[in-house]
């Protein structure tokens, strides 16, 4: 499954089609670097963000109404794009792409409550990760992720470079991300789980799981769900997910 087909299954109502959108030509809070293509549901953006498109041609930034927060982004190659859906709260992230034909999307309604650092192709090789974030997606502070290891191994015989990714990452719709959790690459996180203070998730997680430690051990809690707070909204949407995956 292609990376477009698989943001369309994590994303309600994803959409790269630029006749939804409006391009911006001016610039009021976003600061722009290079040159680049914005797209915006919304005029009135709201979120304080820097978009680095220096010496590159053909990116393109899709940016969803209301969203919220300080997000730097940096592109390194050229065709690349990055899409953020409706109602984020992106507070201090910094999406730094160093691949040509990049891929990163955030759904609807994910959330950050400090600093996260999502970086994508650093050292890939020839593979092409991606970054897929699903809708109603919940990260805490200090988290990374990484598709690719940053640096390139080679095998001392052949030269081929023996540490490439062999997929993307892809995070399910309603995860919930503590504090200090590095994703690395090729890793699926299901949906409806959670992944545990200071956890390095180097497997798939799979979905109503609890996952925790170094490496990540995941347990399955399909018993259990989380939710943003006590609230009987939050708890309704948190059932929600949990219903729409529950038999897939």
């Amino acid at each position: 499954m292609d990376t477009i087909e698989i943001a369309k299954q994590s994303i309600e109502n994803f959409s790269i089609d630029e006749a939804l959108y409006s391009e911006l030509t001016e610039f009021k809070k976003i600061s722009v670097k290079g040159s680049g293509r914005i797209f915006v549901k919304d005029l009135n953006i709201a979120a304080n963000i820097i978009i680095d498109f220096t010496d590159t041609v053909g990116c393109k930034v899709f940016l969803g109404a209301n969203l919220r927060g300080n997000i730097n982004v940096f592109f390194k190659g050229d065709n690349s794009l990055l899409y953020i859906g409706n109602n984020c709260f992106l507070k201090k992230v910094d999406i730094r792409s160093f691949q040509a034909d990049d891929f990163i999307a955030v759904g609807n309604q994910v959330s950050t409550t400090l600093t996260n650092t999502w970086i994508s192709g650093n050292g890939a090789g020839a593979a092409k990760p991606a970054i897929i974030i699903g809708d109603d997606c919940l990260f805490s502070y200090d988290i990374v992720i990484r598709n690719s290891d940053a640096h390139p191994i080679f095998s001392i015989d052949t030269d081929e470079q023996v540490n490439e990714p062999k997929g993307i990452v892809h995070i399910e719709p309603h995860v919930w991300i503590a504090e200090q959790v590095s994703i690395l690459k090729s890793v699926t996180i299901g949906a409806c789980s959670i992944l545990g203070l200071g956890s390095i998730v180097t497997k798939d997680v799979p979905r109503f799981s609890v996952a925790s430690g170094v490496p990540a051990v995941s347990k399955q809690k399909p018993d259990i769900y989380w939710a943003r707070n006590d609230s009987e909204n939050a708890k309704k949407r948190a059932k929600y997910f949990h219903e729409k995956y529950k038999n897939t």
